[in-house]
């Protein structure tokens, strides 16, 4: 669908080279400008992110200028070797160290003397005038800076005593390839109109304000941004196989009466119904929350989330991440793919989400420098 751009990729952290990788899976020609020395970056060859957010790209390694390399000589190499990349190219993804962006010299202004037609990408951590945007696009930074750690699912504030949750998910950084995606595709769109390029600003910060949902959500009813619970009725129960159902019946008739004609207590429709009579009555309120918690102890989790699925009421297993991945569903429809990885060997990696007819097969991430000379030929041709 992309295969008539190419993408230069410049990207010290997650956020552009996942951006990079949503382009590569659509079938743009991604080269990543890397350092020689890829311990230099934050996701190094020895990650196994490495391997899915760079695959199918193509690898142009050189010395790194600035403070890594204190040589006059390698920066201008540096900044030559990529204006002459733009020149060529459709699209730049630049998410750099900002301690390094004064010593690499590349920005909007100068990519467009190259070439007017670029659509140039540029990440930040924080956005400009923000008490912290001279700090690096670090995951953990801005995932701690915009509540992400903070997050607990089952009450407004996290438990007495303990810290914050830390998410190996990289929320902040997912979000932000996720927001520039379509943002890039507009900007082809325009381009197609009016033959002129543009820049692209994105902060990672801000970015997460669209991806944090009804944790954001304020009004005059609700003061604080959790999903408010039902007295009683929790979302996750232990069940006779000691593994956990996870449901989204509370207070909703809908929901609610069929589940208790299943189990043969439709006699607690009424209180069950009346969440002010529940916070009014702690005695029945702990009474009702026991007898509920002993009816899921009846039913294999499994079994619940077909009988759950029979009468049209949401509830699922809670699966393992091998159990989601090995699913019959994630393979046939390739959302979860084999890849022979140069540095891994066979391995598996989330499929290309968005298919189109003309998505071609997924390549590995490239070897250090495997695309050199390709791509010397190409800027000496």
């Amino acid at each position: 669908m992309l295969s008539e751009y190419r993408v230069i990729e410049l990207s010290d952290y997650p956020a552009g080279s996942i951006l990079g990788m949503h382009l590569a899976d659509q079938g743009a020609e991604v080269i990543m400008v890397e350092p020689v020395n890829t311990s230099e970056k934050f996701v190094s060859r020895q990650d196994l992110e490495f391997s899915v957010w760079n695959r199918g790209k193509k690898s142009f390694a050189l010395p790194y200028p600035g403070i890594r390399y204190a040589n006059q000589a390698d920066n201008t190499e540096f900044q030559s070797n990529l204006l002459k990349l733009i020149s060529i190219s459709e699209i730049f993804i630049e998410n750099v160290d900002i301690k390094f962006g004064d010593a690499i010299e590349i920005s909007y202004e100068m990519a467009k003397t190259v070439n007017p037609e670029i659509i140039y990408i540029k990440f930040t951590s924080f956005p400009e005038n923000h008490p912290y945007e001279h700090l690096p696009s670090k995951e953990e930074l801005i995932s701690s800076a915009s509540g992400i750690y903070a997050m607990n699912g089952s009450g407004q504030t996290p438990v007495k005593g303990e810290g914050p949750s830390f998410h190996e998910i990289p929320y902040s950084s997912g979000m932000a390839g996720i927001t520039a995606a379509p943002a890039v595709a507009a900007a082809i769109f325009q381009k197609s109109i009016t033959g002129k390029g543009q820049l692209i600003s994105l902060s990672i910060h801000d970015a997460m304000f669209q991806g944090m949902g009804s944790q954001l959500v304020r009004h005059h009813q609700r003061q604080n941004g959790n999903q408010e619970s039902h007295p009683v009725i929790k979302r996750f129960y232990r069940c006779k196989d000691n593994r956990w159902i996870n449901i989204n019946i509370g207070g909703m008739k809908r929901f609610l009466e069929p589940f208790l004609k299943l189990v043969n207590k439709i006699e607690w429709l009424e209180q069950l119904s009346n969440s002010q009579l529940l916070s009014e009555n702690k005695d029945l309120q702990i009474h009702l929350e026991k007898e509920f918690e002993k009816l899921w102890i009846e039913k294999t989790a499994i079994e619940w989330e077909n009988a759950l699925d029979q009468i049209g009421v949401p509830g699922t297993m809670c699966r393992s991440v091998n159990e989601w991945m090995e699913s019959d569903q994630a393979i046939q429809s390739e959302t979860v793919i084999q890849v022979n990885d140069h540095f891994f060997g066979e391995m598996k990696q989330p499929g290309r989400i968005i298919r189109t007819s003309h998505n071609s097969n997924i390549h590995p991430a490239p070897r250090l420098g495997e695309h050199n000379q390709l791509i010397e030929d190409l800027l000496n041709g």
